[in-house]
């Protein structure tokens, strides 16, 4: 299995024990999978290049603000 499989895997898993749990609303697993990997692997770049456009706060609140109304989330990055 590549490491992008894993990784879908890992998230896919974390987002289905929270629906399981009732703490996450239910979403399409596979597609906020992608979704997530994609922003992060964006933005990562972008942090990595040094883009001054971006900073690690404007990314985790945009990966947030995505992931958050996937799944039935408060709005505001957790900081715990």
């Amino acid at each position: 299995m590549d490491l992008y499989a894993q990784l879908h895997a890992w998230v896919g898993d974390a987002v289905r024990r929270g629906i399981d749990s009732g703490e996450f609303t239910p979403t399409d697993v596979d597609d906020l999978s992608t979704l997530v990997l994609s922003l992060s692997d964006g933005y990562g770049i972008r942090l990595m290049l040094r883009d001054p456009t971006v900073t690690l706060d404007t990314a985790l609140t945009s990966v947030w603000r995505h992931v958050s109304t996937a799944l039935g989330l408060p709005d505001t990055v957790p900081t715990e």
